[in-house]
This record gives structure tokens, sequence and C-alpha cells, in this order.
């Protein structure tokens, strides 16, 4: 307050293009900043100690991503890189189940190699970037609100996690018991009571750890399920169950399981995810008809999509996905001398059996459009760029043949990559242009050898908004903010209006875009991983504070624990 007792503004965002994040029109109004809050949206006379001109500027709440795994990276990089380039700023970990509470300590480096071969963590980044000083959730969250965070960040409860903490080695072989049940019951209430958004867990056959073995939520049943997400909602009416199903697409049956987690609890259910699947043409069409029968029924069951094409850079080393779904790739996971199996002809034949299968197959198609990334073989640089069937159509054999000779030649460090779901554009715009859909995955802080859609915000208003005229401008920002706040019950944030936080991103309608992505070696013992900049985002301010003005960090950590 001034000294005649009217509330004294803090800053000013004078007549900018508001999107309030509720869907409604935009409108040129100012934006009036007090205390960490939205004061005012509208005409704003008075003046503040700071104004900053931001006409010519869409002014928005800041982008709320939901989806991702900064659960370790957030210990030594709490700017949460590169999401907070990108006009994000509340993130939530913990995804899939894979977190690191909770955790005792001889299980520390459990859970990193968890990460490691699951997310695509780099293990010598996480062995010296990870500074343990909690065990139980509530303390891993504590540990985060004593941290300097650039972004706002939100935790899940992870179920594989929980189930290692209570059950050791058995979390990888078999169910729990009623009492191992109970014990998980009551941690997952802990953690709800000591700050945590909700509960997530996997069952999906892709989830694959050391040696292969699954992922130790996988090996929860259904009484378990339910009886952690009956926990999680049992703390007053909060809470969001975030799974990744056995089956892709969702199986009918358990679809209806969520549902039924849905309405049981009262708490939503967001699954991951729905992706566009090359030559399978009307694949979602009877999910979306059961999520809507649902909706109406009050079963809050929430899909998320993705509006970027699934690109993965890989080694044979480092794996990939399509090749560690295939049994016969197994051997190579278990063998000890990976260059003599690659060169023996009866494990590549099982190999191309079953990841080739008949030409006109999809599988086979994808194979042959991977593109050659790095070579080291004098003889094989002409081929960067090029794809494995450019190679196979030169050398002779067929595409795994190429694939494998270019890895030996080069002592397996050869790197490719690889389109594998949502590359054709007609098929995604149908999945973006459904309201029930939650636009996230970015998977930001996973895959970080691989890949990086951080820029998945910047890459739907740049790409699908302006340049495809896919949604309103409203209506996406919509769903970048206040819709995934709402699904994860992110009380204050996602929309401006009076009252409500002032996390606020300001871009430049005309410019703003996703870059392509490029390697750095940035993390923890020197390791790469791809990141991806922003292009068009001016100012983003966290709580109040700019924490990005013109286009530049500022070096603000104002982020909170929400």
């Amino acid at each position: 307050m001034g000294s005649d007792g009217v509330l004294m503004l803090d800053l000013l965002l004078r007549g900018g293009t508001v999107c309030d994040g509720t869907g409604t029109p935009a409108r040129t109004a100012d934006v009036a900043i007090a205390d960490g809050r939205i004061v005012t949206v509208g005409r704003v006379p008075e003046t503040a100690r700071r104004v900053i001109d931001v006409a010519g500027l869409v002014v928005a709440p800041g982008f709320v991503d939901v989806h991702t795994h900064y659960d370790a990276q957030v210990t030594w990089d709490g700017l949460c890189t590169p999401s907070c380039w990108h006009g994000v700023t509340t993130v939530v970990l913990g995804n899939c189940g894979f977190a690191l509470a909770p955790c005792r300590e001889r299980d520390r480096d459990r859970l990193l190699r968890m990460l490691e071969h699951v997310e695509g963590m780099p293990l010598e980044s996480l062995r010296a970037g990870v500074r343990w000083s909690w065990e139980t959730v509530p303390e891993y969250v504590a540990m985060l609100r004593a941290a300097p965070l650039g972004p706002n960040v939100g935790v899940l409860a992870g179920h594989s996690a929980l189930r290692v903490f209570v059950m050791g080695e058995a979390a990888y072989d078999r169910a729990a018991t009623d009492d191992e049940i109970a014990r998980m019951q009551a941690i997952v209430r802990e953690a709800m009571a000591g700050g945590a958004l909700g509960f997530a867990t996997s069952c999906s056959a892709g989830h694959v750890g050391e040696g292969g073995r699954p992922v130790p939520s996988r090996l929860a049943t259904r009484v378990e399920l339910r009886a952690l997400a009956g926990a999680m909602a049992s703390g007053g009416g909060r809470g969001v169950l975030e799974i990744t199903p056995a089956t892709f697409p969702i199986a009918e049956d358990e679809l209806a399981f969520l549902q039924e987690l849905a309405v049981e609890t009262g708490r939503p259910v967001s699954f991951s995810a729905i992706l566009d699947l090359p030559d399978r043409d009307g694949i979602w069409e009877p999910v979306w008809t059961r999520l809507r029968a649902g909706l109406a029924r009050s079963a809050r069951v929430v899909p998320q999509v993705s509006c970027r094409p699934m690109r993965f850079e890989f080694d044979l080393v480092t794996g990939c996905a399509s090749l560690d779904a295939l049994p016969a790739w197994k051997r190579f996971r278990e063998a000890r001398d990976h260059a003599a199996l690659l060169a023996e002809p009866g494990f590549r034949a099982a190999v191309k059996d079953q990841a080739l299968g008949r030409p006109d197959t999809p599988s086979s198609k994808r194979w042959a459009t991977v593109v050659v990334e790095e070579v080291r073989h004098p003889a094989h640089l002409r081929f960067i760029g090029g794809t494995l069937a450019d190679v196979a159509a030169e050398r002779g054999g067929d595409v795994i043949d190429a694939l494998f000779d270019l890895a030996l030649a080069d002592d397996l460090a050869a790197r490719f990559s690889m389109l594998l779901l949502n590359y054709d554009d007609d098929r995604v715009a149908e999945l973006l242009r459904r309201p029930e859909g939650l636009i996230a995955l970015s998977d930001a802080g996973a895959h970080v050898s691989v890949l990086c859609d951080a820029g998945y915000a910047t890459h739907l208003l740049g790409y699908w908004v302006r340049e495809r005229g896919l949604l309103p401008l409203e209506q996406a920002i919509h769903r970048l903010t206040a819709m995934p706040a709402d699904v994860y019950g992110i009380a204050g944030r996602g929309r401006l209006v009076p009252g409500a936080a002032a996390d606020v991103t300001c871009f430049d309608p005309a410019r703003i875009g996703s870059r392509a992505p490029e390697r750095v070696a940035d993390f923890p013992a020197g390791a790469q991983r791809w990141i991806v900049r922003a292009d068009g985002i001016a100012h983003v301010l966290v709580g109040g504070v700019p924490f990005v003005e013109d286009g530049d960090l500022t070096g603000s950590r104002t982020g909170r624990v929400v």
C-alpha cells in the first residue's frame, strides 16, 4: 500500500493482446500486478513501480507442462532448461511413476538406473548431479521448496519408486501382499499431505528397465492400483492419477477401468497418450467415443496428445524403442560381445524377420526412412543425412544390414534417427482438434540423448496456430494453460484473472516458434543432451517477477512448489 492507503502496483504490462487462458476472445488490455498476483486486467490508468510496453505482443498465462521428467535434473538445474525458454512457468515431475522419492539410501542407484534405461537419462550425469538429501516424498518436496527454482514445480508420487521402497527387490518380481499395499497406501497419503499433486504409474509393456525386466509398477494388480488411487483421493478432494496404460492404443477394458477409478475417487485421470499410428486409420475413434460417454457420467478421463512428430535419435548401445520391442533384441541387451552378435547371420535373420515383416508394412517402411545422423568411418561419411534405404541401395543387403554394418564400422558409435509416430500432419491435426485432449507429452528432461520436445508449446503456437490455422489462438492458449492447471489441480494458475498468481508469458505471434534441436555437452560429467531454443518469447514472469526479459533470462528464481 502507498501512504494514502492505495495499493501500489509493482508491475504493469501495458497495451498487449490479452489471451487470459479462459478461451474468451482476445482483447487489448493492461495487466496490473502487485505482490505476485494479478490485480486487474483491463484499462489501468494508474502507474506502477515499473511499466513494460507489450504492445504488439500476446499476453498469456505462463504455460503449464504437466508431463515432464525433471525429477533428477531439477536438483542441479532449478531453471529446468530448456522448458523455461519456451514460456513454461510450471512443470510437473514424476510422470509414469518414475520418481526419485520415496527412496532408501541403498536403492538410490537402482532408481537412477531405472531413469537411465526407461527415460534415457545419462547415468554418469545422474550419479554426478543428483545431491541426495531425502528419503520420503515430503522430504523431496521440502528440498524443492528450499531450492532456487526458475519455474514452479509440481510433484507426482511415483509408483515404481514406491514399490521399491516397500517391497525391495520383490517389487520387480511379483504382486504386492495386502500388508504391502496397506503400507503403500499410507505412504501415498503421506505424500499428498506433504505436497504432492497426485500419483503416477505405468502399466506399459514398453517400459522396460535394467536387464530387460519390467519396471516395478507393471507388476501391480488392479486391486493395488485401485487402493493407491483411493489413498491419493482420501485427503480431501484433490489429486490426479496419471498413468501410461498397458496397451497402445488403450484397450476398451483398460479405459473402462480408468473411468471406474475416476468415478470412485472423484478425481481426474490422465493417460498418455493418444498419438497418430502410421497406417492405422480410425484406430482412435472408438476411444474418443468412450471418453465422451464417460465424461457425461462424471468419469473424467483425459488423454494426453502431442503436437510434435516423434523422432528419436539413437545408437544401438543407447537403445531404440523399436528394437527393444523385438523379442530377438533381448539377446543384444544380454550379450557381452555386441559386435560378434551383430555379425552373426542367425541373429540378423531373427531381427529382420521381426522388424521388417512384409515389405509393405508400416514397420518395414519406417526402417527404410531411418536417417544416418553421425558416422566416423571415412568411407561412410557420404551417407550422413541419407536414409538406410539409400545405404542398402548402394551397398546391397537390406536396411537392417545397412544399420548393423554402419554401426559395426564405427564400434557401435554410429547414430541414427527414426520417425516413430505422429508425423502425418493431417492425422495429427484431427487429434489436436479434439477438445477432450490435453496437449502435453513434452517428456522434458527425459530421452535427452535422443530427442527434445520441450518446445511443444511454442511449436503449437507457431506451426499449428499461425502457419496451419488449426486452432484459434484463444483455444490454443486455453489448452496450454487453464486446461492442464485444472486437470492437475494447480490452483491459482493458468488464467490471467484478479487474484491469480502472476505467471505470465508475452510473445510475438509473428515469430513464436521452436527451433531445430541442437546437441550440447552441458550435463554433469560432461554428458551430451539435445536441447531446443525458442523464437518469439519476449517476456516471462514467474510470481510477478521478470524471469525472461527481451528473450534473455534475468537470473530471478521465484518459482515455487505447487
